[in-house]
Formats: C-alpha cells, structure tokens, sequence
C-alpha cells in the first residue's frame, strides 16, 4: 500500500476491486462491523491522553508511561499471532489468506521495534532485558490488558476468516482512529512521527479484514459468530484503552481482583 493513497476504511466494495452483491452475506456484515467500531472509534479513553497533551507537554514519566503501555500490548501479539497461526488451513483458503496474515504479523512486529528503540533512545531503559522487567511493561492477566490478550487468543478456536474479520473489523478500526488523531496532534515530534509511521499499516490491516469478510465469510453461521466476537473484542479493546488512559494520565487503577478472565483461553 502506497502512503501517499487517501486510503479510507468507507471505499466501496468496487474500489477495493470487489464486485459488491446484494446475496454476499460477507459484504453485508463487514459494512455493519465497520459502522459499529467506527461509532465505537468516534471517542475513546486515548482522547483524554491526547487532551492532556496538548495542554501541557508531556514529561519523560508520562511519555514513558505511553509507549511503555503501548509496547506491552505490541510485544503480546507475538502470542496471539502464534497461536491463530497454528489455524490456518491452506487446503480451506488460498494462500493469499496466509500472505496477508503474515504480512499483519510482520507490520506488528516493526511497530513494536519501533516502541522499543525509541524507549531505548531516550536512555528510560538501557537494554531490552531491562525493558522487559520494568514495571511499567509487565504483563499482568489480572488487567484489562490481559483480558484483551486472551480475548484474541481465544479467537484460535475459530477459522482464520473469522478472527481476522473479528479483529480487524473491530478494535483495529478503533485503533486506526485514535491513532489518526495522535499522528495529527500529538506534540511530542518524534512520538508524533511515530504514529504517523503506524497509520499506513493500520489501515491496510482494515481493509484486509474488509476483503477476508466479503471474499470468505459466506455461512449465516459463521456470519453471526464473526458478529458476537467483534463485539467482545470492540469491547476488550476499549477496555485496555481505559486502563493504559488510566495509567498514562496518573489515575487511580482498578484494584487487584477488579478483572477476572473467565472461560477456557486454548
């Protein structure tokens, strides 16, 4: 995908280079996912960061706070991926299914080096192994972090059009949003280019959701899973959204206990 392309998740099915049809049930739940997250997008607990912001420069504690937050979630995805990875059956879908989740795979590991190396640039960390063992990026599953860890996890029970229609459909639209709004208006220039960086992947992994929807998601059955599943995520997702607002900004957090994960995660 081209970053100078005025890519948008609203382009026709047509400008996807999908001819749209009234008997495709694919089509018809990727416009009604779409238009759910979006309204979930049009405010989210990371506009609080945002405000407070622009009010006021942010100091090392709040910046690291930030991207210490962002870079768990990040990093965590190496376990969720390697899971929905052991599901992809190339007999049931072409390979272009696999290239596409590898290609994701791939765009979420560099903006977790990305988060990474800037941490490590501004010396809040001097190694890797360090980073890992600081407070401010430990991995809890009594968080909302956690429950939105194991929310996507879960989805490996599930074929791959499915999860990735759940995922992509719901909190990476809510993601591409916010993350719109920092690359637009975050002060910090470095962190500002950062996501700016971001938006281009971000937005293809929307619209790969889009094509995996409409090209194989054909079954009312698997079209009604796909619906109940974006709403969990969409809501796990603003979940740990609050939480690290929360952290960032210096408010009072849940207390130990507050967050349960309940069901089977495997």
């Amino acid at each position: 995908m081209r970053t100078g392309e005025n890519w948008s998740t609203n382009r026709s099915s047509a400008d996807l280079g999908m001819t749209p049809s009234t008997d495709n049930p694919g089509a018809a739940v990727a416009e009604l996912l779409l238009k759910q997250s979006e309204a979930d997008a049009a405010v989210t607990p990371m506009d609080a960061v945002l405000e407070a912001a622009k009010a006021a420069p942010f100091n090392d504690d709040r910046c690291f706070r930030l991207m210490s937050r962002l870079w768990t979630l990040k990093r965590m995805m190496y376990y969720v991926y390697g899971g929905w990875a052991q599901g992809i059956n190339l007999n049931e879908f072409p390979p272009a299914v696999a290239y596409l989740f590898g290609k994701q795979t791939y765009d979420e590991s560099t903006q977790e080096m990305q988060l990474c190396d800037e941490i490590l640039r501004r010396h809040w960390a001097r190694t890797q192994r360090q980073l890992f063992a600081h407070p401010y990026t430990k991995f809890s599953t009594a968080t909302r972090t956690g429950s939105y860890v194991f929310c996507l996890r879960a989805l490996a029970n599930y074929p791959q059009n499915i999860r990735i229609a759940a995922h992509n459909l719901g909190p990476k639209v809510i993601e591409l949003a916010w993350t719109e709004k920092f690359a637009k208006l975050f002060p910090d220039e470095t962190m500002h280019a950062i996501f700016q960086s971001q938006l281009a992947e971000t937005r293809s992994h929307v619209l790969m959701g889009r094509f995996q929807a409409e090209k194989f998601l054909s079954k009312a059955v698997d079209v009604e899973i796909t619906k109940r599943l974006c709403a969990e995520t969409r809501r796990d997702y603003l979940f740990y959204l609050e939480e690290t607002a929360r952290f960032v900004l210096g408010m009072e957090e849940e207390r130990a206990g507050e967050v349960a994960v309940t069901g089977d995660i495997d």
